[in-house]
């Protein structure tokens, strides 16, 4: 297993994460585990000061794109730091619902959830994830574009205004009503930091 990861902290460079629920289990097919997610997602704001662009979850996996720093600072958040936080708080949030889930239905609607469920182990996420700098506004619209269509290539729906779970209708409509993102999609987002 490779040694310690080499995170890349930088002023005004997005974050581009990737995590997996562990064993790549469904656990975001129950809204409640997506609602307590989105939730997570907005207690780090409000913790940390970061910024978030973009994002989508699907059924065992979630994509952020993030920028590390508060509106008009320089000060800089180690993704780290807001990595551990946003694991940390959804993987609570997200076991909670989970087993809200289970007290109702007394499954979890796949055996290797179940399985999950009945077991010893309660951890939420595989421990390794994804992270890739962003440096340029063009990158910014491909991972955007990459997240909001990752539903449709995965046969999830029709249209990406029809994925509930992801910022495409923000940017589409400024439907803010899921959570809002915090770039409108025309500022020069990289060079405000």
């Amino acid at each position: 297993m490779p040694g310690r990861l080499r995170r890349h902290d930088a002023h005004g460079h997005l974050h581009f994460l990737t995590f997996c629920c562990v064993r790549r289990l469904p656990f975001f097919v129950h809204p409640s585990v997506c609602d307590a997610f989105l939730e997570a997602m907005r207690r780090v704001r409000a913790n940390l000061g970061v910024r978030w662009i973009g994002y989508v979850i699907m059924p065992e996996h979630v994509h952020v794109l993030v920028l590390p720093q508060t509106a008009g600072s320089a000060a800089l958040t180690p993704i780290s730091t807001v990595l551990h936080d946003l694991k940390g708080h959804a993987g609570r949030r997200c076991k909670e619902a989970l087993r809200e889930v289970w007290r109702r239905q007394r499954t979890l609607g796949h055996s290797r959830s179940d399985a999950w469920a009945c077991g010893d182990s309660r951890r939420f996420w595989k421990p390794r994830g994804h992270d890739f700098n962003v440096t340029s506004e063009e990158k910014v619209w491909e991972k955007l574009d990459y997240m909001h269509r990752n539903p449709l290539r995965r046969g999830l729906v029709d249209r990406p205004e029809h994925w509930p779970w992801s910022s495409y209708r923000f940017y589409r409509t400024g439907d803010s009503s899921v959570l809002a993102m915090d770039w409108d999609g025309t500022s020069p987002l990289m060079r405000e930091s």
